[in-house]
């Protein structure tokens, strides 16, 4: 049976715990191959750019592949890295269940597979390296519940419909009853996207006018778009809040325009997923899954995340 090693880190100390697979040895005559689920989404771009940063550093060949929010094309990207012969997968699963078939298929290669970000269906991977998702929308739906009133009509605007973030963040929500705390008028995806959000919200503020009190978003790109839409319309009074603590959209919650943005962190989970592979690949034994605490950033302590870093985020 295997053996499950779970961790819980950090962010700030997370890649430190696996500095011990970044030796100064000659690591060129490994190639890991990287699946990313949609670079278009800035989040997920910092991840596979902090994935290649690193493999840069370690001195690995490194092969990147951008599913562009196609399943199937992750699967024949996936499949075509196989057939190339790398020595370790990363992949950001693009679907809960339609990313399941690239375990079986590195496991029937003989290749570890380390799933990066988000939770995928077929849970016999080498290991996992991320954060999990329904703890952010636990996070964020706390936060609306203790600063928007109860009863008041709002909306929400999700991520592609059977993403692990998308899944999780709405099982989040359901869990510390913010669904029913509010009136939710509408809820949609945006496929974290900050121009499809920001026409929702616009479609919104039409249609519900002074009604609408908050725009719920699962990612920070979507809470952006909200809020343009909320600006054009010069609706200070929306809150809206979202998961991923951007740059911008810390900025925006410095300038008190959002409300809320939760961290999670994207240079740990590229980082760290390429320093697992490359230990799977040479054979030694890596925690089966590692989670990273997600932290909320608000106004209360955004100047001290912004000097200090995760750090300043206690809770």
């Amino acid at each position: 049976m295997k053996k499950k090693v779970i961790g819980v880190l950090l962010a700030a100390t997370m890649v430190a715990a696996f500095g011990a697979f970044a030796s100064a040895e000659d690591n060129s005559a490994y190639t890991i191959g990287f699946s990313s689920k949609d670079n278009s989404d800035m989040f997920v771009k910092n991840i596979a750019d902090a994935a290649e940063e690193k493999a840069e550093e370690l001195g690995v060949k490194f092969i990147m592949t951008d599913a562009g929010g196609d399943v199937n094309k992750q699967i024949s990207d996936v499949e075509n890295m196989i057939t190339q012969g790398v020595d370790a997968l990363v992949v950001i699963p693009q679907s809960v269940e339609g990313s399941a078939p690239v375990v079986s298929m590195a496991k029937e290669a003989g290749i570890p597979i380390i799933i990066d970000n988000g939770d995928i269906a077929d849970t016999d991977y080498t290991a996992f390296v991320g954060c999990t998702d329904q703890e952010s929308g636990e996070i964020l739906g706390t936060w609306f519940m203790e600063n928007v009133e109860k009863g008041s009509k709002v909306c929400i605007i999700e991520g592609p419909m059977g993403q692990s973030g998308q899944v999780g963040r709405m099982a989040g929500f359901e869990a510390v009853g913010m669904l029913d705390y509010f009136e939710v008028l509408s809820t949609q995806t945006a496929n974290w996207k900050r121009d499809e959000a920001m026409a929702l919200a616009e479609d919104w503020l039409t249609t519900y006018g002074d009604d609408l009190k908050a725009i719920i978003c699962e990612n920070d790109d979507m809470a952006l778009g909200a809020l343009s839409a909320c600006k054009a319309a010069d609706r200070t009074d929306v809150v809206i809040g979202g998961v991923d603590g951007l740059e911008d959209a810390v900025e925006a919650v410095k300038n008190g325009e959002i409300g809320v943005s939760v961290l999670q962190d994207s240079y740990g989970q590229g980082a760290t997923g390429v320093e697992v592979a490359l230990a799977a690949a040479k054979g030694e034994e890596v925690p089966y899954d590692t989670r990273i605490p997600f932290r909320k950033i608000t106004a209360d302590n955004v100047e001290a995340y912004l000097e200090n870093g995760v750090s300043a985020l206690t809770d």
